[in-house]
């Protein structure tokens, strides 16, 4: 969470977090606050402040993910190592599937976050998703702890946080338009400045020929676990899947 007061920055791992808060830095007209990394909100909600998250394809940020693992980056790679799963991290589409496989299995969900646990058993939810909602949400464990499943959809779009969403996808664009709908949060010349000057986001250089593909089934497993991230931000994409990895009768 990177705050400026009147404009706050919900900063989800994998979905360009690292390039929008340096320009957010670059562009904002207002101090800074303060920043907690991917933390939630909590007490310091100002409901009238202007709420940004990003947002990403659930199947790109598990290849992002992985990635950033061959490298023998990050705590995820570390603890896997750990429970024995590091020969799942070669630059091959084999290993990206295991990889997607063992983050979709309930069992491995401590290992990604001590709060996982609950939410992966009894609301079903994926990883990427559990992230997501972490930071769109005030007082995620808490919601999430008294919420059906059927009802997760329903309550997100309820007490989520965000006014506004930019699309790693559309990184670049989603920047411009937040800059031209408010004007008096940001400096229009440094905003464009930043934006010429740094044309690429940051990615995991390894293995950068790897696909963002995976097996029928393992699709619609992901698909169910981040269904609410596809139905949400990726509608037209989520649809497209179903049809395309769902069983044929």
């Amino acid at each position: 969470m990177l705050d400026f007061g009147g404009l706050v920055y919900l900063d989800v791992q994998k979905t360009g977090s690292t390039f929008i808060t340096a320009f957010l830095r670059a562009a904002c007209r207002l101090p800074e606050r303060r920043f907690s990394q991917h933390q939630p909100v909590r007490h310091h909600h100002d409901p009238s402040a202007v709420h940004v998250i990003s947002v990403r394809d659930p199947l790109a940020q598990y290849l992002s993910l992985y990635r950033y693992g061959l490298d023998g980056r990050g705590g995820l790679h570390h603890r896997l190592v750990q429970l024995g799963c590091g020969e799942i991290y070669r630059p091959t589409q084999d290993g990206f599937e295991e990889f997607v496989q063992i983050l979709l299995d309930p069992q491995y969900s401590g290992a990604l976050h001590d709060d996982f646990v609950a939410p992966a058993k009894t609301l079903g939810i994926g990883f990427m998703t559990f992230r997501h909602l972490l930071l769109a949400l005030r007082w995620p464990l808490a919601t999430l702890a008294d919420t059906p499943p059927d009802a997760l959809l329903g309550r997100y779009r309820k007490r989520r946080i965000w006014t506004d969403v930019l699309w790693q996808e559309t990184l670049s664009d989603d920047l411009r338009k937040l800059v031209a709908r408010y004007p008096d949060l940001f400096d229009p010349e440094k905003a464009e400045d930043f934006l010429v000057r740094n044309d690429k986001i940051n990615i995991a250089e390894t293995a950068g020929g790897l696909q963002a593909t995976l097996g029928s089934d393992t699709m619609m497993r992901l698909c169910r676990r981040e269904h609410l991230l596809y139905r949400k931000f990726y509608p037209h994409k989520y649809q497209r899947l179903v049809a395309q990895f769902s069983p044929q009768p």
